[in-house]
């Protein structure tokens, strides 16, 4: 009989998902145990059901009975993070958090599209033609962001639950406090690609069966929250990674909190908390070269996903979506012209994170290389970059300046050290405060193209977006300003009827 988990009151505690509606129905699977902790994968589901636990049944009591255990199941919500819940699964494709988010973001900002309008599911994303039909790859977006929350609300829930002595009062507070980071993380991403959201804090069906959606106002609130009480009781260190930048530590909290502090427009608190984090100089530094920004042991990362190194390719997510094939052949996207545009004529990231292809048609393309190993060896030295360094400075720059627009020193002395780095010359300190935000907003484009749809979030919270994609001439014509969000899975409407699409697409 497949492994169950099963709490004190019988009610199935369920740590990995197969979600046919990510509130309502959720099923586990009869590898899940085998998954959690060895890190292998899902295969078929059964019903949860309300029975008396068989002998082989592995209670909430025995996941969390002490630190290793648990440890391991923590472990595997970070696996499935970044490979996926299936073996030899294309996870880019189907995992928010496994290169989704900033592959769907790129394409809908004025980042990168596909060269063919044969990709089809990709150059509606990239027209901003969605609908409730074609939004394929969005809706993985919604569907593993969810499981992500519902598997950060077991780890809580879990620990909480444990009656163990073996289970140590540190490690409680470091496993509930990392899975609070995953759950703020997993709905900052949600709410900045979907806006209102069900607000799921807990695993248990009849509280989230019938949610409806909260205000982004709400969800911040939850975000703030949960990234602060987590920031509190984290290692300072990497220690619970052995020395790797592998999981969730106290200034990985706290750069992530700095961020919601910036886009809830809390600037105060967005500025100490981007100081706090820039101030552990012993542990972050800008690398110097950017040729190794994004290499494993680069100083500057705070955050990474490292993937499995096992089932051929081990390259990250990035480097399988934006690189040609193993170096080879050509690939199916380019950067869009404005963005090779804005890089100015001596700045290194134009050279250093830009590759250019034929596309064996006569043709030159470019693309992504922040990432360089798109290896078929089954070694590497770079894992997926979460959090990294330059966006603090990015995040307290642009918090100094719309907070006091008098104070324009401050901004572009980070601005500059951004600036430096790249090879450019500094900003002037005659700079006026609207050429501040605006120089604000060009480093960001420059700094963080390709990731974590940092431009498509960013044109959209200042306001920048219809102005900025109505001038990319294959977006036209415009098809609404509803399109500055994305519509809702069709399965999670028709399974929960508190649940509304987002406006401009009932009738599409």
């Amino acid at each position: 009989m497949p492994a169950r988990f099963k709490d004190s009151s019988q009610q199935e505690l369920v740590l990995v998902f197969n979600i046919q509606s990510s509130l309502m129905q959720i099923q586990i699977t009869t590898r899940t145990i085998i998954w959690i902790l060895l890190f292998c994968s899902i295969a078929s589901c059964k019903k949860i059901v309300d029975i008396d636990s068989p002998i082989d049944t592995i209670t909430t009591e025995q996941v969390f009975s002490n630190n290793e255990q648990a440890e391991w199941t923590l472990g595997g919500v970070y696996s499935m993070m970044i490979n996926g819940i299936q073996p030899n699964q294309t996870a880019e494709r189907l995992q928010f958090s496994a290169g989704l988010a900033g592959f769907c973001g790129a394409m809908s900002a004025d980042e990168v599209y596909p060269w063919s309008q044969n990709t089809a599911q990709e150059w509606m994303l990239s027209v901003n033609n969605l609908n409730v039909l074609n939004a394929f790859l969005p809706n993985e977006i919604w569907r593993s962001a969810y499981r992500a929350i519902y598997d950060a609300n077991a780890i809580i829930e879990g620990v909480a639950a444990s009656e163990s002595d073996l289970l140590t009062d540190s490690a409680r507070k470091q496993l509930t406090a990392e899975a609070k980071t995953i759950r703020a993380f997993s709905y900052f991403n949600l709410t900045n690609f979907y806006g209102e959201l069900p607000l799921v804090l807990t695993i248990d069906y009849n509280q989230t069966k019938n949610l409806s959606r909260s205000p982004v106002s709400v969800i911040y609130q939850q975000i703030i929250k949960d990234l602060t009480e987590a920031s509190a009781d984290l290692h300072e260190d990497f220690r619970a990674s052995n020395g790797k930048r592998t999981r969730i530590n106290k200034w990985a909290a706290a750069a992530l909190l700095a961020r919601a502090y910036l886009f809830d427009g809390q600037y105060q608190n967005a500025i100490n908390i981007a100081t706090n984090v820039i101030n552990r100089n012993d542990l972050y530094v800008l690398e110097p070269d950017l040729n190794l920004v994004f290499k494993e042991n680069s100083k500057e990362i705070i955050w990474q996903l490292s993937q499995t190194r096992i089932y051929g390719e081990s390259c990250t997510p990035d480097a399988k979506l934006w690189l040609p094939l193993f170096g080879e052949g050509f690939g199916s996207y380019t950067i869009y012209p404005g963005l090779l545009t804005a890089f100015e004529s001596n700045d290194d990231r134009r050279t250093s994170w830009v590759a250019e292809y034929p596309n064996g048609f006569g043709q030159i393309i470019y693309m992504p290389h922040k990432y360089k190993n798109r290896s078929k060896t089954g070694i590497t030295d770079e894992n997926s970059v979460v959090l990294r360094l330059a966006e603090l400075f990015l995040i307290r720059a642009e918090a100094a300046i719309l907070l006091n627009a008098g104070n324009t020193s401050v901004a572009i002395d980070d601005l500059n050290m951004i600036r430096e780095r790249a090879g450019l010359n500094d900003l002037p300190y005659s700079l006026t405060a609207p050429q501040v935000i605006q120089a604000v907003a060009d480093e960001r484009r420059k700094e963080l193209f390709s990731e974590w749809a940092h431009r498509w979030f960013d044109l959209k919270r200042t306001g920048k977006a219809v102005e900025v994609l109505k001038q990319v001439s294959f977006k036209n014509p415009w098809k609404g300003d509803f399109q500055l969000l994305y519509p809702l899975p069709v399965n999670e409407l028709k399974a929960n009827f508190a649940l509304s699409q987002n406006p401009g697409y009932e009738q599409l």
